[in-house]
């Protein structure tokens, strides 16, 4: 790897970690000027005010916004995502129960979506000047394959692939509504009517991470794989 390319990964590394850290700040002021109190909510109406405050003092609603923000995010790169008012459960946890039946449903059709991107890009790159001239030496096709059409064929595979999981992403909130399966969809709808900011914030960055992170491994592959930064 020379030093162009690795510049190259370290800019795209650099501008994702960027770009996470503004998302969560937007995600957290976001919540936080929401109407309604957490406390109370949770509490419910007949709530003594001792009560309120003993709770607010529980979860850090009496600090200011600044180490609020600061006490989540130290949280939540130690992979600590908080416990949800509504029910207690780790939020983490609760995410995942809820995020893994339509997940399990769209990965049929994206799967075989996939598979036929790949397949496309492989002959595209079959076309190509090289891969005939390598059949003119008496490559085998399987070398051929495997050895040239493939490796520069994985940048727009890696595309193609991070489109159909980012569309995987957003895609349960249909198959939610179609099964009337409730999922994430309702999950978040009901965090922000109970106040569970908690919920709300994790479920917010982990779609954000996880649309970054797909974008960024594309990239990535998309830099490894040319020929030209491979070959400066």
């Amino acid at each position: 790897m020379n030093s162009h390319t690795l510049w190259l990964i370290c800019r795209r590394l650099g501008a994702g970690v960027v770009t996470l850290l503004i998302v969560s700040m937007v995600v957290f002021a976001i919540t936080a000027v929401l109407p309604g109190d957490a406390a109370q909510q949770s509490l419910g109406q007949f709530a003594t005010p001792e009560q309120v405050a003993a709770l607010r003092l529980k979860l850090g609603l009496d600090q200011p916004g600044v180490l609020r923000y600061l006490h989540w995010l130290m949280n939540l790169l130690t992979g600590d995502m908080g416990q949800s008012v509504s029910n207690a459960m780790p939020v983490g946890l609760q995410f995942l129960r809820t995020y893994a039946l339509p997940v399990m449903t769209l990965c049929c059709v994206i799967v075989a979506q996939m598979a036929r991107m790949t397949r496309a890009a492989v002959i595209d790159q079959l076309d190509s000047p090289y891969v005939e001239m390598a059949r003119l030496k008496g490559v085998s096709p399987i070398r051929i394959v495997l050895r040239h059409a493939l490796p520069n064929a994985i940048g727009p595979i890696a595309n193609a692939i991070a489109l159909s999981l980012s569309y995987l992403l957003g895609g349960v909130v249909i198959v939610e509504t179609i099964f009337n399966y409730p999922g994430i969809a309702s999950l978040m709808v009901d965090a922000v009517t109970n106040r569970d900011m908690a919920l709300v914030q994790a479920c917010t960055m982990l779609f954000c991470a996880a649309y970054l992170a797909l974008v960024l491994l594309a990239d990535l592959c998309a830099i490894l794989s040319n020929p030209r930064l491979r070959n400066q």
